[in-house]
């Protein structure tokens, strides 16, 4: 059974990108992490809640790998402690799988043929070359700075309009999206922490990131509040790839988007609803703040 999960979680159609490729298909990618999450499960049956520090991904970097017999996540020191992969295996669900919206070379040159026509070169069914070469575009896609994970942390302008913010047309105050953070992992009450604390500058950011043996995970935050004006916004972001409940304390001002992406296909140009991306908002001022993170339903 773990043999063929793993074997499914290889087909090759969601590890590209091509007219052809599944890379931009959420529906591929989804049957990849849960043929994944099948195989994991099984073979994490009866463990109870562990950690380990390894080059996960092969980037040159440490990620921390936190596991038991119901879930994975992986969090990266180099990244701020970004949240990059949390399968939940019951679900057979990566909650982080949600694609970065990315400059591909076909949207210039879509951008470039607007208001052009198109079509068929003998007036007959149209080649894929002939689609190729007619797909256009108004406007340009919407694109991320930063690579997407379950969850980041920056701090906004106050005056950032959620239009804007959702276009990516906006530049934070700060984020840690990129920051390395010095992380230590302790056992705790019945739970795993990983304290993380940003190196150096003037980042002024503390992360407690509470893990429970079911999955569940807790965020809590100490930022310095000198670190913006009082009424900037400390703004961690979930790019969710399905039903997540967070709980805020206190209270925090949420935006809302679909995050979705523009590109090829045999079809010409498509767009697809990649995940949903969800923003807390607190006032910098406030300095401190909790998210509880539970699997909806």
């Amino acid at each position: 059974e773990v043999r063929r999960a793993i074997g499914r979680s290889q087909c090759n159609d969601a590890y590209w990108h091509g007219v052809f490729g599944g890379l931009y298909l959420p529906h591929l990618r989804d049957a990849v992490w849960r043929n994944l999450a099948s195989a994991e499960g099984a073979l994490r049956k009866g463990e109870g809640l562990e950690w380990e520090r390894l080059d996960f991904d092969g980037d040159g970097q440490e990620e921390i790998w936190v596991h038991s017999a119901e879930f994975s996540a992986l969090v990266s020191p180099h990244r701020g402690g970004a949240i990059e992969e949390y399968t939940v295996f019951a679900r057979g669900i990566n909650y982080a799988n949600v694609l970065t919206r990315r400059r591909e070379a076909y949207h210039d040159l879509a951008l470039e043929r607007r208001g052009e026509s198109g079509g068929g070169s003998d007036g007959g069914a149209a080649s894929i070359h002939d689609i190729e070469a007619g797909v256009r575009l108004d406007e340009k896609p919407p694109l991320d700075s930063e690579d997407r994970a379950l969850v980041l942390e920056r701090v906004l302008p106050r005056g950032v309009q959620a239009g804007d913010y959702a276009r990516g047309a906006y530049w934070p105050v700060f984020s840690w999206a990129r920051r390395r953070c010095e992380c230590t992992v302790a056992n705790r009450t019945g739970g795993l922490e990983i304290e993380c604390v940003a190196e150096g500058g003037r980042e002024g950011l503390s992360k407690r990131i509470r893990f429970e043996p079911d999955g569940r995970i807790t965020l809590s935050y100490a930022w310095d509040t000198s670190i913006a004006d009082p009424e900037d916004l400390f703004a961690p972001e979930f790019s969710i790839a399905g039903d997540l409940e967070l709980r805020c304390t206190p209270p925090a001002d949420e935006w809302r988007y679909a995050i979705e992406t523009v590109a090829k296909s045999e079809r010409g140009l498509d767009r697809t609803r990649q995940g949903e991306s969800v923003t807390l908002r607190w006032p910098v001022r406030l300095g401190k703040a909790t998210i509880e993170i539970t699997p909806a339903g």
